[in-house]
């Protein structure tokens, strides 16, 4: 039955425009790549990379993230769908956890495109050397499971505000204080908003073999990944589950 609600899923998406959406921020990062705010004496696809993680992850991967949750749950918010969603033989706790593996799908489809932007950008820009595709991986793939439980967490508010400004709303203004509060060595890994830029940041600079993440204490940063997910992605399931929908 899951795999059937996936499929109707991708069913709904296939004539829309989210895939426009899914190309958003590795453009808009690839156009502040081009205009470089980093001056130091490093590879030039290090220097690329860091300022195109360093938007990506602080600021449209957060926001795409809450908007993808408001755009799967908009059409069940119309015209009463979730009461004839609903009133077929489905389960309810499936029908969440679809919606819920739909975005992080959408997010790692975001993630690819970055790292194949990141090449696009550099390349245009006539770079020679090594391209640091094992890192760029290793940063996607963290900034992607950071984003497991940010993704819970709107996919939460998506299904109970019923209105796509709503959420999306929400959304913006709880991203923008990412960037100040992924400084505060406390605040930082414990803000939802704040997971990709400091998942990202880290393991680029890990895997080149340096140390300029923001995270002072790697360990609790990942225990405190696992049990928001639980605890987010819990909650919502059982809000949704004993809704009442009209």
């Amino acid at each position: 039955m899951l795999l059937r609600l996936l499929n109707v899923e991708w069913l709904k998406l296939k004539n829309s425009k989210i895939w426009l959406i899914v190309l958003a921020s590795p453009c808009l990062a690839s156009i502040i790549g081009f205009f470089p705010f980093f001056k130091a004496d490093l590879n030039e696809w290090i220097l690329l990379s860091t300022q195109m993680i360093l938007v990506h992850s602080a600021l449209f991967l957060p926001l795409l993230t809450g908007v993808l949750g408001a755009i799967l749950c908009s059409h069940e918010h119309s015209h009463g769908g979730w009461k004839q969603l609903l009133a077929l033989p489905v389960s309810r706790i499936q029908v969440y956890l679809a919606k819920y593996i739909i975005i992080m799908i959408l997010l790692l489809c975001t993630q690819v495109l970055f790292i194949i932007f990141v090449w696009l950008t550099g390349m245009v820009q006539g770079f020679t050397s090594q391209f640091p595709l094992v890192s760029l991986v290793l940063s996607i793939a963290i900034g992607w499971l950071s984003c497991l439980p940010l993704a819970a967490l709107q996919l939460g508010l998506a299904t109970s505000l019923t209105s796509f400004a709503a959420p999306s709303v929400i959304n913006v203004m709880l991203t923008l204080p990412s960037i100040l509060l992924a400084n505060s060595k406390i605040l930082g890994p414990l803000y939802p908003w704040s997971h990709p830029m400091l998942g990202m940041t880290q393991m680029f600079s890990a895997s080149l073999g340096g140390g300029a993440g923001f995270l002072a204490d790697v360990s609790s940063f990942y225990i405190t990944l696992i049990l928001s997910l639980l605890i987010f992605l819990t909650t919502g399931t059982l809000y949704f589950y004993k809704k009442q929908w009209r």
